[in-house]
């Protein structure tokens, strides 16, 4: 098993190499606060490709994402953080997967890691975040690890895939089952510092290949009582903790909200996508028949339909947000969140098609590595396989909502 070296510094620039004024986040990051700004972005630009070729992010790349405060969005204020809302997440997100896809994924998990860890004991939050707001926490939530209860707290051991930004962690949020025979798994979710765990360098995939999604692992590592809690408690936003907080963001329902993570992710490749296709199509000339490509009409309904997904997508990104505002303030329902998640991963679905739909008439130079529509339209589909992002088993809970049954066992 190859182990990851303890850091490589990579890409180009970092962000006092580069002088710039703040950047806009679009129509989505009016009157939020927007962290990535033009000179955080041209430094995550600058990393793309190391990012790519050593399939994590560049230490310059991360030091960026620090430096720009956009690491505190969501860390609770009792500790010192921001403690802004979804909607400021989203455009900040949205802003960073303009530049580089794998510097907004990781951003999306450690903001989202920080989003769940307010709803967790108040001395894992010290523990965490008291000696720096920008600690470092990624994760992997899927319940794929075993624990064992012993004094004091757990012993636990697995192999979580899917733990993007592996390599950087200082704390790692992991899901695991308790099994006493007889009984149904009991499920709990449990932070872990890096001293008890083992990054196995194994991330080789389609897309998102910057991200250093490996697989972690940890062989009868104690968990203290007070870095864990009940996943029932966690998902459903229901803690004890979570209303120890000025603000009712804790009171989110987690899988619902991280749809709304991950499709701010795609939001932004598909933009870039998008803006770099339509650039493309601008300067091409069709080889065959000496025209420019610019003026073939199936082009033009391509990009019209694209841009209109994408700007749905937008839309029911906005909607959702507010759904999840209902549910944190107290109108929660299964319903409401069926409603909620399918609308999260319906947008992802968007800006894949939109992407697709455009990178098909985007002609043979295109698809070469360096190319901001293929690297684009590669994570975005590598996004929409995240779990959330299941249309199929969200889509039959909605549906069932809306003929007013009972959403089922699929997960809300």
């Amino acid at each position: 098993m190859a182990t990851w070296e303890s850091s490589s510094r990579g890409g180009e620039m970092s962000a006092g190499d580069v002088a710039g004024e703040a950047g806009s986040a679009g129509p989505n990051g009016a009157g939020r606060a927007l962290c990535i700004d033009g000179r955080t972005g041209a430094v995550l630009a600058s990393h793309s490709a190391w990012n790519e070729e050593h399939r994590h992010l560049a230490e310059g790349a991360l030091s960026a994402l620090r430096d720009s405060g956009a690491l505190r969005l969501l860390v609770p204020e009792r500790v010192g953080g921001d403690e802004l809302t979804f909607a400021d997440m989203v455009a900040n997100v949205r802003e960073a997967a303009l530049y580089d896809g794998a510097a907004a994924w990781v951003l999306m998990v450690l903001v989202g890691h920080s989003w769940m860890i307010g709803s967790m004991s108040e001395d894992l939050q010290d523990e965490v975040y008291g000696a720096d707001l920008d600690t470092i926490v990624p994760g992997s939530l899927a319940p794929v690890g075993s624990a064992t209860e012993c004094d004091g707290g757990w012993l636990v051991d697995g192999r979580w895939p899917f733990t993007s930004g592996a390599v950087w962690g200082d704390w790692f949020l992991l899901g695991s089952q308790v099994l006493e025979p007889g009984e149904r798994p009991r499920l709990i979710h449990v932070v872990m510092p890096r001293s008890d765990i083992t990054v196995d360098d194994n991330w080789y995939a389609i897309g998102l290949r910057g991200t250093g999604s490996c697989d972690v692992t940890a062989e009868q590592a104690f968990v203290p009582t007070h870095r864990m809690l009940d996943s029932g408690e966690l998902l459903g936003a229901r803690s004890p903790w979570s209303a120890r907080h000025r603000t009712s963001l804790y009171h989110t329902p987690v899988l619902p909200g991280l749809a709304v993570h991950v499709a701010a992710t795609a939001l932004g490749l598909a933009r870039a996508g998008l803006d770099d296709a339509a650039d493309r199509f601008g300067i091409q000339d069709d080889r065959y028949m000496g025209t420019a490509k610019s003026r073939r009409p199936g082009l033009h309904m391509r990009l019209a339909e694209a841009n209109t997904e994408v700007r749905s997508a937008e839309l029911l990104i906005d909607d959702t947000i507010d759904l999840l505002r209902q549910a944190a303030e107290g109108n929660d329902s299964k319903a409401l969140r069926a409603h909620a998640k399918y609308q999260g991963s319906y947008a992802i679905e968007l800006c894949r098609r939109a992407l697709d739909r455009v990178t098909t008439a985007a002609g043979g130079r295109a698809v070469f590595d360096g190319s901001r529509l293929q690297q684009a339209f590669r994570d975005v589909t590598m996004a929409s396989q995240h779990q959330v992002a299941d249309l199929d088993t969200v889509g039959e809970a909605y549906g069932r909502t809306r003929l007013g049954m009972d959403p089922g066992p699929h997960p809300l």
